[in-house]
């Protein structure tokens, strides 16, 4: 297949081919992708679960699984057995099917090409993703339109000698693929299957897109899919050169000699833009324009041409009416074999980069070097990783890049290698993107993508407030507003009735303590369930409290936690749906960015590595005091914890923004450089007993912070502290090491102490406005105080958080609300505050699992039932609301409510050890329904309750209300809850503990 052209003329004389632009697409006929389903190597199930894995650049490649290559390597001539299985991007689970969900009996589920069970299943994960029940579908002008190539079924299926059925047909027939997603849905649109090898899928969206823009369907699905079971298929691959010796696809790189297959599939979901917009759709990115053409012919029939894929480029941009200099990023073929590198660069750099900056390079990736090949499915592959991109304004980095191709370097185009934000020449005009497959055959396919406005995010939850005098009149109030809430033509309203015009704090007729609920709801509905449940004494997911507060509440105080509190994600939905947190993190990102050779964190990308983690914790930090801030809750007072300190003293007023951003750039570097050199020990020792431990060995090993009455964390060499754990444990002491990497506040640090304070000399610390409990003193610090020296001290010294919370609590009653991405001193402090007997007033930070933006509310909430109200959350000056107003409290019968019952009561009135049991399951349930909003009925027995999201916070909340409910439990200890955290385990001890103090 190597003939010499018949024309005799050499790739580069080829004349380019003309197209005339396409006529202009009437805009409310632009395509739009509204869903994405995928079903890639690793695991990687579903557009968040794949897109987390580009940001955390993850090699899903592995060598082919035993079991399934002893039937592979069988297929192989014995002469190209090769000595270890080939590595390829493999789908572990390639036989898991839900047959029956789709009418499948078992025996033909069997028989069919694990392509087809894959494309199934993505279909209905895609369209689910889209919002669009899967049902509806039917009878409809929907068209199915799925890229495909491989026959490898086939080839096991039709052995010579081998009883074949009409299973066997169906089910490996590539046809089938497409028809048996139209069978199944009952649509009423094109169903084809498409090969063009390597460019199927891409292709397959070619021609949906025609189809949309040209009215003969409404909605099109479009997959690509690919199976790896045929060994001579592998070894014909290899056989011809373009397989990777080295096991790992590289584009473009220096090293790069070939690809890795991969298997899976991918399918996204199509609307036009204006139905997508009417049906409220999220809408990933907008399909702009297509292109497919051929190589014609080549030096070979495997021989691609750089000429024809620049046609290719200047017919999609010319169809779009995008100037091709205009586009931001290609999610290019990419194999990494020498020949497709050079050709498809060379075709990039003509169209693309012609006319460009010298320091404005065309940005290229390829997926493959993360999934592998999927060949018919590569370029559906491509497109949702293009699509996610432009849906977060990230570009992802690509893998096994190392260093350019020498005989590339000349061309305008770049290879990023970790996540960055999408480049600032996109900014006042669409972002765009453009994704190309080429087919070994010839056939080459493009498509070029546009981001889209930010869809309005979804409107946050209302905050309604209420207070009263006492806890009955509270609970009477609720219930009189509820009626009132459920027919409100406007939540909003009310919530602003609720915050600006009612009262809440303040001495009220002699009473000297406030009862204080809050309703966190999406809806009236909502709203008004979770007033009545308030009014009759029952947990609801959308109520917080009631939790009493003297009139005039307790002094404010933020703690921002230091480093550990980081999470991949962190901040990408507070950054998408609050305008002050964005804003914040924008300003921050500018003045920490202004000092660093490349660009700094942002929401989404990674945090990997130590110095990223410490920018992000910063830059989060901030951005989330300053929402709290701007929501009309500001602090009375500061603490930090190492690192954490840098905001806190930011945010007192201490140190300029600039300034922080100084400290935070030196310090996460100069820690950096002690990366792997020691370690850090949490132990449950308190800090005396540590420090005596330590005695002898401070050359080596440091109390590196005290967290609370028997929390302690120990630093220094890993040998020693191998050592010292050892000793820990054998003594019968609680340890674990911590998973950080730098040794912090131990003597490994004390060569970076000079180096530090020269580094930050320049500082112009000023007196703050807000006081700043220092964590290296454990005492009220002068603003003026926190200078070179102070910021270098405090790196290599104890933190002595403990100390320092217990001098606040001490002065006068306080709420400590924790700043951080995620909670970790909440814990800490409660003990703290335990120890102190104090009343255990902690705000917690947010459970990474959860909502982002729900969790930061929830804090609002739960910080408005000790006192204090968020008003800037809710806009004021609305038309007020009739709420009805507050209920007298006078006395027995006034006003009827459902008071929670007593443990007491139901233990008297049961029979036997099983009612006892069962009375106390019933409270403990309502309790935990209580804190984490819940159904009591809902709750597992014997799951463990931070599962359920009971905090540790919560946990001692727990005891607590135990000690209230049974005159028996007084002295029921907390470690009880701690050591038995589920529902039925607690349940068991009480009853023990109940029987004891009955002897």
């Amino acid at each position: 297949m190597h003939a010499s052209p018949q024309d005799g003329r050499t790739e580069s004389e080829h004349l380019p081919m003309t197209f005339p632009p396409a006529a202009s697409v009437v805009p409310d006929r632009t395509v739009a992708i509204v869903g994405i389903g995928t079903r890639f190597p690793g695991g990687l199930h579903g557009p968040d679960t794949f897109w987390q894995a580009l940001l955390e650049r993850r090699d899903a490649t592995v060598e082919i699984p035993e079991q399934r290559w002893k039937t592979m390597v069988d297929q192989i001539a014995e002469e190209q057995r090769p000595q270890q299985p080939y590595r390829a991007g493999v789908v572990e689970d390639i036989d898991a099917f839900d047959h029956e969900f789709f009418g499948i009996t078992a025996t033909e589920a069997a028989e069919m090409d694990p392509q087809q069970r894959m494309l199934l299943e993505t279909v209905v994960e895609a369209l689910t993703d889209a919002g669009i029940a899967p049902g509806s579908l039917g009878g409809t002008a929907t068209g199915v339109y799925v890229g495909a190539v491989c026959f490898d079924q086939a080839t096991l299926a039709f052995t010579p000698g081998r009883r074949t059925t009409m299973s066997n047909l169906s089910g490996t027939a590539l046809s089938i693929l497409a028809n048996r997603v139209s069978y199944f849905l009952d649509l009423r649109g094109p169903s084809l299957t498409i090969d063009t090898a390597c460019s199927s899928s891409l292709t397959a969206l070619h021609y949906a897109r025609q189809a949309l823009e040209n009215g003969e369907i409404d909605t099109a699905i479009v997959g690509g899919v690919n199976i790896l079971l045929n060994g001579a298929m592998m070894a014909a691959f290899h056989e011809g050169g373009v397989l990777g010796a080295t096991g790992a696809t590289r584009p473009f790189d220096a090293d790069g000699d070939g690809y890795v297959r991969g298997e899976g599939a991918g399918v996204v979901v199509l609307r036009r833009h204006a139905d997508a917009q009417a049906a409220g759709d999220r809408i990933y990115a907008l399909v702009r324009s297509t292109a497919v053409n051929s190589d014609g012919r080549t030096h070979g029939m495997f021989a691609p041409s750089s000429q024809a894929q620049a046609d290719m480029l200047r017919t999609a941009c010319a169809r779009a009416g995008v100037d091709p200099r205009d586009v931001d990023y290609i999610q290019a073929h990419g194999t990494g074999t020498a020949a497709g590198d050079r050709i498809e660069a060379k075709a990039l750099s003509e169209v693309l980069g012609a006319g460009r900056d010298s320091d404005d390079p065309v940005l290229v990736g390829s997926v493959k070097a993360n999934i592998g090949h999927l060949e018919g499915g590569a370029g559906v592959a491509g497109v949702i990783t293009a699509a996610l991109a432009l849906h977060h304004g990230i570009i992802p980095g690509t893998i096994h890049h190392d260093r350019m191709r020498p005989n590339l370097v000349r061309f305008p185009i770049r290879v990023p290698t970790t996540a960055e934000p999408w480049p600032e020449r996109a900014r006042g005009r669409a972002r765009l993107a453009g994704v190309s497959g080429f087919g070994f055959g010839g056939t080459n396919a493009h498509a070029l993508l546009q981001g889209v406005e930010e869809v309005p995010a979804e409107p946050l939850p209302t905050f309604i407030p209420l207070s009263a005098h006492s806890e009955t009149s509270l609970r009477a109030t609720a219930a009189r507003w509820a009626p009132v809430v459920a027919s409100a033509e406007d939540l909003t309203a009310v919530a602003s009735t609720a915050v600006h015009r009612r009262d809440h704090n303040g001495p009220l007729y002699g009473t000297r303590t406030r009862q204080h609920a809050a309703v966190l709801a999406a809806t009236r509905e909502e709203a008004a369930a979770a007033l009545e449940a308030l009014g009759e004494g029952r947990p609801h997911p959308a109520l917080f409290g009631p939790g009493s507060a003297p009139a005039r509440p307790p002094r404010r105080v933020w703690v921002f936690s230091g480093h550990g509190s980081q999470w991949a994600g962190m901040g990408r939905d507070l950054y998408a749906r609050i305008p002050a947190f964005a804003a914040a993190v924008d300003e921050v990102r500018a003045v920490l960015g202004a000092g660093m050779d490349r660009a700094p964190w942002a929401p989404g990308d990674p945090v990997d590595d130590f110095v990223s983690a410490q920018h992000a914790i910063f830059t989060v930090q901030v951005a989330l005091a300053r929402t709290w801030e701007s929501w009309g809750i500001t602090p009375e007072a500061v603490i930090g914890h190492s690192l954490g300190e840098a905001a806190a003293a930011h945010i007192a007023g201490a140190l300029s923004l600039e300034d922080a951003a100084l400290l935070v750039r030196v310090r996460s570097e100069l820690l950096n450089e002690t990366e792997g050199t020691g370690g850090l020990l949490a132990t449950d020792l308190d800090a005396e007993h540590a420090r005596l431990i330590l005695d002898g060995r401070e050359g080596r090993l440091a109390v590196a912070v005290v967290n609370g009455p028997s929390s302690t964390v120990i630093s220094g060499e890993n040998e020693a502290l191998d050592r010292l754990q050892a000793e820990l444990d054998a003594a019968g002491a609680w340890t674990r090491r911590v998973d950080s990497g730098v040794p912090g506040h131990s003597p490994i640090l004390d060569p970076l102490v000079p180096r530090m304070r020269t580094a930050l000399a320049g500082l112009e610390p000023r007196e703050g406005r807000i006081p700043f409990y220092s964590t290296l003193s454990a005492t009220l610090a002068a603003g003026t105080d926190l200078d070179g020296d102070y910021w270098a001290r405090q790196m290599r010294s104890t933190v002595q958080l403990y100390d320092t919370l217990t001098a606040v609590a001490g002065e006068k009653h306080s709420v400590f609300v924790e700043i951080a991405p995620r909670s970790v001193l909440a814990h800490a402090i409660s003990a703290t505050l335990e120890a102190r007997g104090v009343p255990l007033d902690v705000v917690p930070a947010g459970l990474p699992e959860r909502d982002e933006t729900g969790e930061l509310l929830a804090a609002v909430a739960r910080l408005s039932t000790h006192g204090h109200i968020a008003s800037g959350l809710v806009p004021s000056g609305l038309t007020p609301v009739a709420l009805p107003a507050a209920a007298w409290d006078r006395g027995p019968g006034s006003e009827p409510h459902a008071a929670p019952t007593e443990l007491g009561s139901l233990l008297a009135a049961a029979n036997g050890p099983q009612e006892r049991r069962a009375a106390i399951v019933e409270v403990l349930r309502v309790m935990v329904g209580e804190i984490t909003r819940t159904d009591p009925a809902d709750l597992p027995l014997d799951e463990e309750l931070g599962f359920l999201g009971v905090t540790s916070v919560a946990l001692i909340e727990i005891r607590n209300r135990l000690q209230q409910a049974h005159p028996s439990l007084i002295g029921l200890p907390v470690a009880i809850i701690h050591a038995e955290p589920t529902i039925d385990r607690i349940s068991e001890e009480i009853e023990r503990h109940l029987a004891a103090q009955a002897l």
